[in-house]
């Protein structure tokens, strides 16, 4: 019987089962990036005590072990990875850098910590949002909001691709909007350029 049904190749199988994640440096990759998202700073450490140029590894979005550990929120993994030369400038795909990771789940502790490192507080994502944007659309972060508007650098007349301020996205979606009022108008960008 010369069947070609029961004629089955297991190079063919063997080929196509290849597992690019049994790559060493994949694995430690993907490790890495885990436990900062997980909060494991001793898996961390061991990982860049071994492969330092792993500080540098992304995800398939661009997300770096900074922005994992920045939209969950562990400080002691920020401040260890700022330590270790991590990018604080580092854009994903959709040009979010670690600070609008902060920004987005209203980690403003977090968000200082990159701000007080040289963090750029008016970067633009790939619609035009800076992270005051991106706070300024969720009601839970009015601190981050606040933060957000007592740098003396920030730019609160930025619009994004859809036109829109900080302030219009807050008037819209969000009960905090008069945080806006409230904040001194000398802190802002205008009135230091007005001072030149």
């Amino acid at each position: 019987m010369n069947d070609e049904r029961f004629l089955v190749s297991g190079w063919e199988d063997d080929l196509n089962d290849i597992d690019e994640s049994r790559n060493p440096e994949v694995k430690f990759e993907d490790d890495l990036l885990q436990a900062c998202e997980n909060g494991n700073l001793k898996l961390i450490q061991a990982i860049l005590e071994t492969e330092p140029n792993l500080i540098h590894a992304v995800d398939k979005d661009k997300y770096t072990a900074l922005h994992r550990a920045c939209y969950s929120n562990h400080i002691d993994i920020v401040k260890y990875l700022l330590q270790k030369g991590a990018n604080i400038a580092a854009q994903t795909e959709m040009l979010w850098q670690p600070l609008h990771s902060c920004c987005q789940w209203n980690h403003k502790d977090c968000a200082a910590i990159l701000i007080q490192h040289g963090a750029d507080i008016n970067a633009r994502t790939e619609g035009g949002q800076t992270p005051l944007h991106i706070a300024a659309a969720h009601g839970a972060s009015y601190d981050t909001v606040q933060m957000l508007l007592m740098h003396p650098y920030i730019d609160t007349t930025i619009k994004n691709s859809s036109g829109e301020t900080a302030k219009d996205i807050a008037t819209r979606s969000s009960r905090y909007y008069n945080v806006f009022e409230m904040a001194d108008p000398l802190l802002g960008i205008e009135s230091i350029k007005d001072l030149k």
